[in-house]
């Protein structure tokens, strides 16, 4: 069996260990104006960034029917943009297009190609709260201080966040995140707790936006041994495919 898996909906893991408090932290208003709420039939199903006025990116495993190339109806989802709220707040907006990544697969090698891309009905307003983010093209140094941000929850079997949450961890070098997790695939970015500051992933955390110097760095895909474990959280490396984002979302 494989050590992590990415599923439908909230992040899951194979093995779920004891409740390990993290320190994700509520983010203040205007902080992380690139973060969305995912929604679908109204119902947050996970995170997801703003990188243009009328596009967002997630990730696929949110939005795949089946575990394919095939997303659930546009219609049925929409997001919600500039609040730090799940339920109130900024601009909610429905969903004309799903692009999933055309090499993902859910029996593919965990978080591999997990990106989808959403056009949105109509172009957000851009305000102090709400702006996309620009995409890094070098992945981070080893060490460097990632930022993600989410409404999961903080502790396993948690309820979702009604507030949005930010924490940090320490990025990983591509051999080390190999290392760790025993999965080879180029786009695997890895994010390592700092020290004994275990705060990490959770359910409803998928498609979270990793952030670094201001730039998009990662999507989240997941998370191994329970929510905030000593384990490294698995992301999508973005720098890896910044050309089929642009090439898609224009």
């Amino acid at each position: 069996m494989s050590p992590v898996q990415s599923v439908l909906l909230p992040l899951l893991v194979i093995v779920t260990l004891g409740a390990v408090q993290s320190s994700r932290v509520p983010a203040e208003v205007g902080s992380q104006p690139h973060t969305i709420s995912l929604r679908r039939n109204g119902e947050h199903v996970c995170g997801g960034c703003l990188i243009g006025n009328k596009w967002a990116i997630t990730a696929a495993h949110c939005v795949s029917l089946a575990g394919g190339q095939q997303s659930y109806p546009p219609k049925s989802y929409n997001i919600r943009a500039g609040s730090i709220q799940r339920l109130a707040g900024g601009q909610l907006v429905p969903l004309t297009q799903i692009i999933i990544h055309q090499n993902y697969s859910s029996s593919g090698a965990a978080g591999a190609n997990d990106l989808a891309l959403l056009e949105l009905q109509t172009p957000v307003t851009l305000n102090a709260n709400t702006k996309p983010i620009d995409l890094a093209t070098s992945r981070p140094a080893a060490g460097s201080q990632i930022t993600f941000s989410g409404w999961g929850s903080s502790k396993p079997e948690g309820s979702l966040s009604h507030g949005l949450q930010v924490a940090s961890r320490l990025s990983l070098s591509a051999s080390d995140c190999q290392k760790e997790l025993f999965l080879e695939q180029e786009d695997l970015l890895c994010l390592s707790p700092a020290a004994e500051d275990f705060a990490g992933l959770c359910s409803g955390d998928a498609g979270a936006p990793a952030v670094y110097q201001d730039q998009l760095v990662g999507i989240a895909a997941f998370f191994v041994s329970g929510c905030g474990s000593g384990q490294p959280d698995g992301y999508v490396d973005v720098t890896q495919h910044v050309d089929w984002i642009t090439e898609n979302s224009t």
